[in-house]
């Protein structure tokens, strides 16, 4: 297949500049993720007032301090081991699930959309694939 007239290839800086583009948009949307999930933990605690369990003192202090938690690691994306610290906020989310089991069905529906902008970044900017990552 030919290519256009007047078509050039890109050269090694724009490459480079593409790539850094990239992942500045997708760690951008990785954030957004970490934002969401934040929301989704502090809309917890009136859900589970309504449970047979109650809602206590520590549950309460648990989650505000996991969103808290997650708004700053949306923040912390930016340095390099933002990633790795953002998808252990990923198992910390899927864990609230045991104070309110229907957190399970949000925690995994979440957790798929984090690993999809992996996968992207992975793909737009040449990262590690497989387990490496979700730590770089």
């Amino acid at each position: 297949m030919s290519e256009p007239a007047g078509y050039e290839q890109p050269t090694e800086e724009q490459l480079a500049e593409r790539r850094k583009r990239a992942d500045g948009s997708t760690r951008g949307a990785l954030a957004g993720v970490l934002c969401l999930e934040a929301l989704v933990v502090l809309l917890m605690p009136r859900a589970i007032a309504h449970t047979s369990a109650g809602l206590g003192g520590t549950k309460t202090g648990i989650l505000i301090g996991l969103a808290i938690v997650m708004i700053a690691g949306g923040f912390l994306l930016r340095r390099a081991w933002g990633i790795g610290f953002g998808s252990v906020l990923q198992l910390a989310f899927f864990a609230t699930g045991f104070f309110l089991p229907a957190e399970f069905v949000a925690s995994v529906l979440l957790i798929a959309v984090w690993l999809f902008l992996l996968n992207l970044r992975h793909q737009l900017v040449g990262t590690p694939g497989g387990a490496r990552m979700l730590i770089s």
